[in-house]
């Protein structure tokens, strides 16, 4: 079936203009004035809207698993939630654990999204998802690094691997210690290791030790509220990790990518370094240039807490400034979609005599019941969720199931009665139980980001329309080697596609948005129109701002191999 889109205004990342488009086969096929329909064509009348490339995020966390917080969402809510904000593409990470090599991180993650655990590129793209809750949109993948194997050539087979299954970047850090950080000797073999097989490479930017250090001076004080999470990761800690990582890139010979630069002058070193031939780009989130840490005063403070945290006042017009002047190249949101509950620190399951029977089980059937039942999240999930959750067999999850309720007849009342509760509380009266140390990094933001940037960026004058297209669509699509495919309104390329109404304003309010976490962060601003409809390769996935498109749509889009480094 064809589709022409028409009456709209384009946007490139050059220019507006009114035209038409025409799509068939999932590509768009012409653009131009009165282009030839059938009587199969179907008609959108885009009149009055802007018609944009569809939104690339290169920063997200769907269904996220640190070893120590979960997020509650699964890939059918995330990607929903980004559709309705005119995303349709996300890239996502996949962690080599460590216990796996990277070809097996990356399998394990496509297994979780689609049900299918491999990374040859001929069956991911023809195979059918075999999830409970597949993806409405495509998705590609980052692969986080955390131990890295001791010989170098098994290093560099590891990149090549990741080259071969069409991973364009893996990502690193310098804090999180042990999960994930690297000391700077292990950063240099990830990266002269990326450099090698062309690949590019991501860093969180917090000097470890800075932060260890201001941590543990306040937990030594007792001042572990939430008022206090700014002040254990200070601004400093990024800017020197980040000018730290310039030299070590620069050493390698690497292209580096520093992301969520929340600080002014960390962008400035970035620019700097492409001014002396680096190959280096910024990334900033919304909440770096709309919020600021004055938030961790008020009582839902909860709502603010992220790495790098929110930082002084100051930021956030430094940042809109080197975002006009063209020194920040993307525009990510670090999406995690916890759940009010697990922000707040607060457990459907509190009675100690019910936490001791549960204590009482085998440790993996206690794993699958509180999964199971929502009894670490809040949210009840099917015998089969539970089985692609924990990745085990559902005969497995349906025993473990009986050998509890044989102990604990009541436990689905008194979950379901637990979760009731729970959501019933006032986020604005229930007092965090948790201290800063203790509550899990992250806010939701894949449906809020397009609109935000059409109120704060382009209303109030900080960049134009074609600005936005290169900040969220043209740039990620290049920089992480979508763009044959993906980024740009262009005959031949994929028909993702955003028409956005830029009439009528509302207010942003808890609950509206896709998330399972029912928060947002930017509760009370307002916005400047919104989504009408999200078309992902010529699927109409959102119409009039609802969601319509079918499960399932979205596939894995391996990234365009680029040159190898030049290196010995």
């Amino acid at each position: 079936m064809s589709i022409l889109i028409r009456n709209g205004i384009l946007v490139t990342e050059t220019e507006t203009f009114s035209a038409d488009i025409f799509i068939e086969d999932q590509t768009i096929t012409a653009i131009g004035q009165h282009l030839p329909t059938s009587l199969a064509t179907e008609i959108i009348d885009a009149k009055g809207c802007y018609v944009l490339p569809g939104v690339i995020d290169p920063h997200v966390h769907i269904q996220l698993d640190t070893g120590v917080f979960r997020t509650a969402d699964d890939w059918e809510i995330g990607t929903a939630t980004a559709a309705l904000g005119g995303v349709t593409t996300v890239i996502d990470f996949a962690t080599q654990f460590p216990h796996q090599c990277a070809r097996e991180g990356v399998a394990a993650r496509h297994r979780e999204v689609l049900g299918i655990a491999t990374t040859d590129l001929q069956i991911l793209e023809t195979a059918s998802p075999q999830t409970p809750h597949p993806p409405y949109i495509d998705y590609a993948l980052h692969c986080m690094l955390t131990v890295l194997p001791d010989d170098d050539a098994e290093l560099d087979a590891w990149m090549e691997d990741l080259r071969a299954a069409g991973i364009s970047a893996i990502k690193i850090y310098t804090t999180y210690r042990p999960n994930y950080y690297q000391n700077d000797a292990e950063l240099l073999r990830s990266m002269t290791a990326a450099a090698k097989a062309g690949l590019v490479v991501m860093v969180h930017a917090e000097n470890d030790a800075m932060v260890g250090e201001a941590t543990q001076r306040l937990v030594a004080q007792n001042a572990t509220e939430l008022r206090n999470h700014g002040r254990a990761r200070p601004g400093y800690a990024e800017i020197e990790a980040a000018h730290r990582v310039l030299f070590l890139a620069d050493k390698a010979r690497a292209e580096l990518y520093i992301v969520h630069n929340s600080m002014g002058r960390t962008v400035e070193l970035i620019a700097e370094a492409r001014q002396n031939g680096q190959r280096v780009w910024s990334e900033t989130c919304p909440q770096y240039l709309l919020l600021d840490e004055r938030k961790y005063d008020g009582q839902d403070a909860w709502r603010y807490i992220m790495q790098p945290p929110l930082r002084d006042p100051f930021q956030p017009s430094f940042l809109w400034q080197l975002l006009a002047s063209g020194q920040i190249h993307a525009l990510g949101t670090d999406h995690c979609d916890y759940t009010q509950a697990q922000k707040l620190g607060l457990r459907p399951l509190r009675k100690e005599e019910w936490v001791r029977q549960l204590d009482a089980l085998d440790p993996q059937v206690k794993e699958i019941i509180t999964a199971r039942f929502g009894l670490f999240d809040g949210r009840p999930r099917s015998q089969e969720e539970v089985a692609h959750y924990l990745a085990m067999p559902l005969d497995q999850v349906q025993r473990a199931e009986e050998t509890a309720l044989a102990r604990i007849p009541d436990l689905p009342d008194l979950a379901m009665r637990l979760i009731q509760d729970l959501q019933r509380l006032d986020p604005e009266t229930t007092p965090p139980q948790l201290p800063f140390t203790q509550t899990p990094g992250g806010l939701p933001g894949l449906q809020t980001a397009l609109p935000l940037m059409v109120t704060y960026g382009i209303m109030e004058g900080h960049i134009d329309w074609p600005d936005l297209v290169r900040l969220m669509s043209g740039n990620p699509a290049r920089i992480f080697r979508l763009h044959h495919r993906k980024g740009a309104l262009r005959p031949g390329l994929d028909a993702d596609i955003v028409i956005y109404d830029p009439h009528g304003t509302r207010p942003l309010t808890d609950g509206e948005q896709a998330t399972i976490g029912g928060f947002t962060p930017y509760r009370g601003m307002n916005v400047i129109g919104g989504v009408r409809d999200t078309l992902v390769r010529g699927k109409i996935i959102v119409r009039d701002g609802e969601l319509v498109g079918p499960r399932g749509w979205g596939r894995y889009i391996p990234s365009q191999p680029s040159p190898r480094s030049l290196q010995p």
